[in-house]
């Protein structure tokens, strides 16, 4: 007589989207959060273009301290642009859910975004330091 059974588990879970909850508890002042949000997001989004356009439009500007502001202008902008539209469209079109592709897509931008930060912060620092302590190795 055989005693022994063979018991394999075959279930499987599929995740295919995250549900965001925001902030619980707000739905009364979700719309002027929304907007204060957007505000911000629009004001980050002109003061780091007007950096970009005034860096490129002065002739005088085109220094590497100069281009490396203008770097961290275009990350900024890309970190904003990462972050902020998912926000406000859970805010203003109820859109709480996230897929799984779009999650890992977003995580990946904002730690790159992130992690390339204090690389520039680092060459602003060598350039600064070689212009200081070594001033004419630098041209004029």
């Amino acid at each position: 007589m055989d005693t022994s059974t063979s018991v394999t588990n075959s279930s499987s879970l599929q995740i295919s989207q995250f549900i965001l909850l925001a902030l619980p508890g707000i739905h009364e002042r979700q719309h002027w959060l929304s907007l204060l949000l957007a505000l911000l997001y629009l004001l980050a989004l002109c003061a780091n273009l007007l950096i970009l356009i005034t860096i490129q439009h002065e002739s005088t500007l085109h220094e590497p301290t100069y281009h490396f502001f203008g770097i961290l202008a275009v990350m900024d902008i890309g970190l904003a642009t990462t972050i902020m539209p998912k926000i406000l469209a859970i805010f203003w079109f109820d859109s709480k859910t996230i897929s799984l592709p779009e999650s890992f897509a977003q995580i990946y931008a904002i730690h790159c975004f992130f992690c390339l930060e204090p690389g520039i912060f680092l060459c602003m620092a060598v350039d600064r330091y070689i212009a200081i302590c070594l001033p004419f190795a630098t041209p004029p």
